[in-house]
């Protein structure tokens, strides 16, 4: 008597369905953590931008020398980078010596499909220095 019959079959079509939904849990995390990344890192360019455009008037038209006025370039890279939807926190730092804005976003993604986690951080790091023309530095 055969009154197991098919008993293979449903445990692979169980198997199988298991299979599929972690496969598209990852795709779908996957996806969002790919268009997040991407969304942090034009957070970070435009506030390493806006933290560069923060030139120092005084230094330019006694000096003839380009130089970032460093309060004010942290306050416009601070401020341009939380503007940005989901972002946590912004990190922003002005080198003196190269004239140059670093600016760190973080943002808090929620996964889809949580598989490990609900939430996941990603974070992007940019850097600018102010635009000018000229040999000698002036506009």
């Amino acid at each position: 008597m055969d009154v197991q019959r098919g008993q293979t079959l449903i445990v692979f079509t169980i198997v199988c369905a298991f299979v599929l939904l972690g496969t598209m849990a990852l795709v779908g995390n996957t996806q969002v953590l790919f268009v997040n990344a991407d969304r942090a890192d034009s957070a970070a360019l435009l506030a390493a931008q806006a933290g560069a455009s923060a030139i120092d008037l005084s230094e330019l038209y006694t000096h003839n020398r380009v130089a970032l006025n460093v309060d004010d370039a942290q306050k416009r890279c601070r401020q341009a980078g939380n503007s940005q939807p989901l972002v946590v926190s912004t990190d922003c730092s002005v080198d003196i010596p190269s004239n140059t804005v670093t600016a760190v976003v973080v943002q808090r993604v929620q996964l889809p499909m949580p598989l490990w986690s609900d939430f996941e951080t990603v974070r992007a790091t940019r850097s600018a220095r102010p635009a000018y023309g000229g040999a000698a530095g002036g506009f």
